[in-house]
């Protein structure tokens, strides 16, 4: 069973803190510089009952200091208490504390300790004995200790008690001694709070919201009749740099305008698209959105058709994959002449048109693809006598830059030396790092065009 850390389970963690205090402080008292050589003497502090630190014990065997658990109450100020421990790590807008089922909050109770000495008939040392007590306790009105719960993984709780002594009439305490079977001693009584049962630990609460969307009074899109364009997005992942073989950590990324590599799908969003039964041309009822339109730089005049790009809808009885809102399309997986491949990195803009005409125009890039090794290797490049080589897709000679964190390399026409890199083809890049680069992680960051690629690799100095 999960437990919350904090409190304890065992009340018996709480006598012998007390006991190490006493323990602690004994040999240190400043009673012992007060009176003549020869006078100190041993004590065994327990926390037995009075009758049972005293069976079989003679002076021979030290003065007997009881501290004896006799009561508990519950603790009537923090009867409800709630103290969630903080997320680690921090989260961000954390929602207020729910009230808690009484299992899951911690018992919050006051102990109370019976403390009394017995040294045979050596009065004197039986009351020099309660003295060093009542200082010990007085310097010490505070315990802290760091108790260390033996769960799965085990736990240190930081704890903290008050100590104070309680005031008990005379009647009280002839009470209490006439329920033990040995004779009347000095004694005192102590209050140890508040001390909290750990309680188990609640279930999991459920996850932040990542993503919403509000609508005050829609509008029926699109405005226009031959469809609207709104925007592109797109998703990808990468492998943090921190994985390790047995745990990689993968890293989602959205998006919008959409960034893609050749290979990858995106989306184009709207109102009023693929109003049409076919995508390979005019379909047998006209429709007004049915073909993709791609402009490309430099000055975006000439529309070319790449609805082959558009993703199959499913199959009959399926939802269908191009929608009203939504058209969904794969960038080929290599760099060419459109459409049958990918341009070149850059950025472009997308429309739909039909028999209605042609719609507005939304922004998409196109990156170089960056080959990262597939899991479980660690996207981690290695030098080879202090080169370090990356292969992708769409790199250009003359229009790509390397950077490494926030450090841009310098472009060499043949082989690099430190602080430069050289495009030696369309699939590849050779570079070396800064000389004097201090040791750390560093992110290999290309850009074509303006464009940056995906993270994909780091390496480390």
């Amino acid at each position: 069973m999960s437990l919350e850390p904090i409190g304890v389970l065992d009340l018996s963690i709480v006598t012998q803190l007390l006991i190490d205090t006493i323990d602690n402080y004994w040999d240190s008292s400043p009673l012992w510089a007060t009176l003549s050589p020869g006078s100190k003497f041993t004590v065994n502090v327990s926390g037995l009952t009075p009758e049972e630190a005293r069976s079989g014990k003679t002076t021979k065997d030290g003065c007997q200091l009881t501290v004896s658990l006799i009561h508990i109450e519950p603790d009537r100020y923090n009867r409800n208490f709630v103290c969630p421990p903080p997320a680690n790590p921090p989260v961000q807008n954390p929602p207020p504390p729910r009230a808690q089922a009484i299992p899951q909050l911690p018992l919050a109770l006051d102990l109370f300790y019976f403390v009394t000495a017995w040294f045979g008939d050596q009065a004197m040392q039986e009351q020099q004995a309660i003295s060093i007590v009542l200082n010990c306790f007085h310097q010490n009105p505070i315990i802290r200790k760091n108790v260390v719960l033996q769960t799965s993984p085990a736990e240190t709780v930081a704890e903290e008690f008050t100590l104070t002594m309680e005031i008990e009439s005379v009647d009280s305490i002839s009470r209490f001694w006439q329920a033990v079977t040995v004779p009347f001693r000095l004694s005192l009584m102590y209050k140890v709070s508040v001390v909290f049962l750990t309680p188990p630990a609640p279930p999991a609460p459920a996850k932040q919201v990542a993503r919403y969307t509000l609508a005050v009074e829609p509008t029926s899109l699109p405005f226009v009749p031959a469809g609207q364009v709104f925007g592109t997005t797109s998703s990808t992942s990468y492998l943090a740099p921190d994985s390790t073989p047995g745990k990689l950590r993968t890293v989602p990324v959205d998006y919008s305008p959409a960034t893609v590599t050749p290979g990858e799908r995106f989306f184009l969003v709207g109102g009023g698209l693929n109003q049409g039964t076919g995508y390979a041309g005019p379909p047998p009822n006209p429709g007004t959105s049915y073909i993709v339109n791609l402009r490309m730089p430099p000055n975006y005049d000439v529309a070319t058709d790449v609805s082959a790009w558009m993703a199959p809808n499913a199959g009959p009885g399926s939802n269908a994959m191009q929608t009203s809102t939504r058209t969904v399309l794969d960038l080929p997986a290599t760099v060419g002449a459109v459409p049958a491949n990918a341009p070149q990195p850059g950025i472009y803009l997308l429309s739909v048109s039909g028999m209605g005409g042609e719609s507005n125009s939304t922004p998409f890039s196109v990156a170089a693809r960056v080959n990262a090794p597939a899991p479980p290797a660690l996207p981690l490049v290695s030098p080879v006598a202090g080169t370090y080589t990356v292969t992708g897709m769409g790199f250009l000679g003359g229009s790509t830059e390397v950077l490494l964190d926030s450090m841009p390399l310098t472009a060499a026409a043949g082989a690099p030396a430190a602080g430069q890199f050289n495009v030696s083809s369309a699939t590849t890049i050779e570079f070396q790092a800064p000389a004097g680069l201090a040791p750390g992680i560093y992110g290999v960051r290309v850009r074509v065009n303006q464009v940056e690629s995906p993270p994909s690799l780091w390496i480390k100095i």
